[in-house]
């Protein structure tokens, strides 16, 4: 961590390692509810991953408040209800992709079952956008490392108008899963014309 992140003041180091490690945990949740609200978006039922995402901010929130204002929990009490909120996320899209009603469903002979050719195509699309991602990342966290540099105070400022400023960045995150679901289905059924139409409509 001191390698990337240079001198940083104890404190601040101890409260980000606790965080990452609690977050962590999380991961492998954020990664079942993931492919659960692909599944639900590519099915054109994007109101429910609109609901879970609601209830799992709610979660969020007062677990938040909970953690910080009742409990006194300093960081921890801001990462472990990330954490539940990631959870619950996770097993309701995946008890709504268990649902025989939907046009596509999980089968659980199908969960651990290797087939090379399927996993083939998956990895032509997964590996290049992982690379991609995996390199804003790395630019994300050698600017993290300028700010480690600053003191106490400038890195909580940094970290209020990083918030701050995403919100610019709202209208685009927010359209992305729009474009991605109705895209993917114009492309689905192979109609470039109605991909070309909604992409300039959207």
């Amino acid at each position: 961590m001191g390698i990337v992140l240079g001198e940083v003041d104890d404190s601040v180091m101890d409260a980000c390692i606790t965080y990452l490690k609690i977050s962590a945990y999380s991961y492998p949740a954020l990664a079942i509810y993931n492919s659960g609200a692909a599944v639900y978006r590519s099915l054109g039922k994007t109101n429910v991953t609109m609901y879970i995402s609601v209830l799992s901010n709610i979660i969020n929130v007062v677990g938040n408040v909970i953690g910080v204002f009742v409990l006194d929990a300093g960081v921890a009490g801001v990462a472990w209800p990330s954490l539940i909120a990631r959870t619950f996320s996770a097993v309701v899209i995946t008890v709504l992709c268990f649902r025989k009603k939907n046009e596509v469903v999980y089968i659980t002979d199908w969960i651990f079952k290797w087939d090379t050719n399927c996993l083939k195509r998956i990895w032509n699309v997964a590996i290049p956008n992982g690379v991609e991602n995996g390199i804003f990342q790395l630019v994300k966290v050698t600017l993290s490392s300028i700010v480690a540099l600053f003191g106490t105070y400038q890195i909580a400022a940094n970290g209020v108008a990083q918030s701050i400023w995403s919100l610019a960045a709202l209208a685009g995150v927010a359209m992305g899963p729009a474009f991605i679901t109705v895209i993917g289905q114009c492309m689905g059924n192979k109609d470039t014309e109605a991909a070309d139409y909604y992409l300039t409509k959207l």
